[in-house]
């Protein structure tokens, strides 16, 4: 079954749909036909509304709603992303992809002392807004992810934890106290500098003698925490 992002959307029990985009790839990539089932969901309620098309012409398809489907696939804690610039564009896309496909509520990248110059333009930001919504909607969450792009980062609202590759007094992350909105600060390929390290204010945790790509922890960090 097809499960579409449909924002800014007031859902009536008939929905009519006339936007030209939308319309072709309902009608033509789709290939949508008459009683097809179809779920759409606006991003922010936790909660899917199954439709049933029920008329379509040259220019609009008209739905009838059959279903208000209740959601409880989103975390409890709050969880945002801080990604320190990665080295290669192509780590974005896969940033963005498996972080709002695991569900981080917000995905912060910034320009740590050490990361990579990359300059993202306007078309490449758009671009990695719509591999989010693709992840939304194919894994069946309900809650787009914010995505802000920043300059060097001194300091984070909320209580954090920085993702650290030495021991040091760094804890493990069994040992911290999970709140209900915490911050991951990632490492770039580099590293934080030790200047990072000790002006932002956050707890220094590590995972084990491993050191995991910046494009990995993301996803261990949020199972690991799923799992309370």
């Amino acid at each position: 079954m097809q499960r579409i992002y449909l924002p800014n959307t007031k859902f009536l029990d008939v929905l009519e749909i006339s936007e030209k985009q939308l319309y072709h790839q309902l009608t033509r990539v789709l290939r949508a036909r008459v009683w097809q089932e179809v779920v759409f969901f606006d991003g922010i309620a936790r909660e899917d509304h199954l439709y049933s098309m029920i008329h379509i012409d040259k220019n609009s398809v008209s739905f009838k709603r059959k279903e208000i489907i209740s959601k409880n696939s989103e975390l409890d804690t709050e969880l945002a992303l801080y990604q320190g610039f990665p080295n290669k564009l192509s780590k974005f896309e896969t940033i963005v992809q498996k972080c709002s496909e695991v569900g981080y509520s917000k995905i912060v990248f910034f320009e740590s002392e050490r990361s990579q110059k990359l300059v993202l333009s306007d078309n490449k930001k758009e671009r990695l807004k719509k591999i989010s919504i693709e992840a939304i909607e194919l894994c069946w969450w309900n809650i787009i992810p914010e995505i802000e792009y920043r300059g060097i980062l001194w300091e984070v609202d909320g209580e954090s934890l920085i993702c650290h590759t030495q021991w040091d007094d760094s804890i493990s992350l069994s040992e911290t106290n999970i709140g209900n909105q915490i911050n991951i600060l990632v490492w770039p390929e580099g590293g934080f500098s030790p200047e990072e390290i000790q002006k932002i204010s956050a707890q220094k945790i590590y995972f084990w003698e491993r050191v995991l790509r910046c494009e990995t922890v993301g996803e261990v960090v949020w199972f690991y925490i799923s799992q309370f």
